[in-house]
Parts: structure tokens; C-alpha cells; sequence
């Protein structure tokens, strides 16, 4: 049985229809452990921050990825990060335009900038962190943050930091390589440029000891947790 008839089949039988089935129509690998996904987006309605949970062929389990893509745009793109033995990541960096893959619909509460857009507030990322991120910069792009710190591991995983540069004042760094004029180190080196008060949002996702870090500084220097909100992406290896 192919996997279109496997997804039909289950598909008509669920009552509930949480999930359904969509077409790849790209797949771009920008590096040997990051690739893009684009699927049709099936005119699905979602905020930036939202995931979505993309189902095994045989539809026993899934994985829930960060949409990167604009409320505007017309297909649904997710940043992955291809991981050694991952449930689904061989099976989803393998596949070709026009493969049928099952989706469920659009999930969570990380909104990042959607409730501050007429205040001051931050985004910091790390890695594939960087997709809801992005999710906002495409569907807003007249009411970007007042700063972007972003942390990567070499200079061409900086995916999309670009459209940033070109709307907000962005800043990268670079751990594992010297790629002038970026900031060789992690980005929790630079939180000495963030402002530091009672009026300014944070918004951090991406590697948890990242997280951990910047929320750790932030609240030494008093700002309220109501203030920082954030999404794991990637737990630290113990």
C-alpha cells in the first residue's frame, strides 16, 4: 500500500478529521543538517508562533514544527533541523513535489510580537528558533522588533537573518567559526545590547540552555516574568 493510500484510507476514517493530508511542493536543503520544507498550504489560517504537527506515514506518531512561513504567504514552510536517527526528519528531507504528507492543523500560544506590536520588544534566537521569528518578520514587516539576536553554529545556518538586517537592527553570532564582522561566540555574549526595563518585551526561542541564560539575566536585572516569553525547540544534552 502506498503512503496516499495509507493516508486516504485513515484519513476517511477519522471522524474527528484533525489531520489531512497536503502536497510537498518543495523541498531546498540549505545545509547538510538544515533543510525548508514547503507544503500547500490548503488555505489553513494561523498566527506566527503557531506549529504544526507532521504525521509518520503510517500516521502512528508525529512531530510538531514551528511554521516559518507569512499569514500571507500561499504555502505552509517549516525550517528543520535534519536530525541523526529522527523519527521523521529522513523521511521528510527525502521527499519530492507532489509527495502527499499529513499535517494537523495549527496549534500553540507562543505569539511572538503580536501583543506588543505598539510597545518595544525582542527577539532572541538560536538555530531553527529563528522560524516563528520569521513567521512574524513576513507577516509584519511595518512593525518589526526594536532588536534581533541571533546565534548559530556557522555563518550559512543563518537562515533568512537577512530579511531582518533589512528591517530591524540584527545582530549574529557565530560559535564555531571566525566569519567577520559577526561576533565570534554564543549570543548570550551579547545581552549587554538589550535594553534593560519595564517596557520591553522578550521573546526567546530556539536551544533551552539559551533560554535558561538570557532569563536568568533578565530577571537579575528585574524584569518581571510576565515580561519574557519563550519556546524550547532543542534540550541541551544532558
Amino acid at each position: 500500500m502506498s503512503i496516499q493510500e495509507i493516508t486516504d484510507h485513515q484519513l476517511e476514517s477519522k471522524k474527528d478529521y484533525d489531520y489531512f493530508s497536503t502536497r510537498v511542493l518543495k523541498v531546498i536543503h540549505h545545509t547538510r543538517d538544515i533543510f525548508e520544507l514547503h507544503l500547500e498550504r490548503k488555505n489553513l489560517e494561523f498566527s506566527p508562533g503557531e506549529f504544526i504537527s507532521i504525521y509518520t506515514p503510517t500516521l502512528e506518531d508525529f512531530r510538531e514544527y514551528s511554521i516559518a512561513s507569512g499569514i500571507h504567504d500561499d504555502h505552509l514552510s517549516f525550517l528543520i533541523k535534519h536530525l541523526q536517527k529522527g523519527l521523521l526528519t529522513d523521511f521528510l528531507a527525502s521527499r519530492q513535489k507532489g509527495d502527499v504528507i499529513t499535517i494537523g492543523k495549527p496549534q500553540g500560544i507562543f505569539r511572538p510580537g503580536l501583543s506588543h506590536q505598539q510597545g518595544e520588544f525582542i527577539f532572541i534566537a538560536t538555530g531553527t528558533g529563528i522560524a516563528p521569528f520569521l513567521s512574524y518578520i513576513k507577516s509584519y514587516p511595518a512593525k518589526p522588533p526594536s532588536k534581533f539576536l541571533y546565534g548559530v553554529r556557522y555563518r550559512k545556518e543563518a537562515i533568512n537573518f537577512e530579511v531582518f538586517q533589512s528591517l530591524c537592527p540584527s545582530y549574529l553570532t557565530v560559535s564555531r567559526e571566525d566569519f567577520p564582522p559577526f561576533h565570534k561566540g554564543r549570543v548570550t555574549d551579547l545581552l549587554s545590547l538589550l535594553p534593560l526595563h519595564q517596557n520591553v518585551h522578550y521573546y526567546l526561542c530556539g536551544l533551552d540552555s539559551m533560554i535558561a541564560d538570557v532569563t536568568q539575566m533578565l530577571k537579575s536585572h528585574h524584569v518581571s516574568v510576565g515580561q519574557i516569553h519563550h519556546e524550547i525547540f532543542f534540550y541541551s544534552k544532558p
